[in-house]
């Protein structure tokens, strides 16, 4: 009798602590990945990168990044459809990407914060910052 006691109790444990657990997973997942509404700013490195770096483009979505002054930045397309990075204040274009392509690398010589945007979508934005060298 107390074996099958202690199995009831067990399983009846088990059956509330598993949606419990889901629900706590989903959540830290969310905040994780920067939150959980569709209008969440882009994260940007939280350590800057340093030299040559690749920043990949999927459709609907261009990301932030924190970066050393001297470094370069290119581009390449993962989305279906073509891309440009084009700077805010027209220090850089880099044309269409197309699907699956390669841009050529920007170089970022100075600090300062450099907005940019999709021609082709103009609702793909996002930031780089650069930060002076150590």
């Amino acid at each position: 009798m107390r074996r099958y006691y202690r199995a009831l109790v067990s399983s009846a444990s088990q059956r509330r602590f598993v949606p419990l657990a889901l629900v706590l997973m989903t959540i830290f997942a969310g905040l994780a990945c920067g939150g959980m509404g569709e209008d969440a700013e882009p994260l940007a490195t939280p350590t800057p990168a340093k030299g040559d770096t690749t920043l990949y483009i999927y459709d609907g979505e261009h990301k932030s990044i924190n970066i050393i002054a001297g470094s370069r930045i290119r581009w390449r397309n993962l989305g279906e459809i073509a891309h440009t990075v084009t700077a805010r204040d027209g220090s850089f274009d880099t044309r269409e990407i197309e699907e699956g392509q390669t841009s050529g690398y920007i170089l970022f010589p100075k600090p300062g914060v450099v907005k940019y945007y999709d021609a082709l979508n103009p609702s793909m934005e996002a930031v780089i910052t650069v930060l002076p060298r150590e």
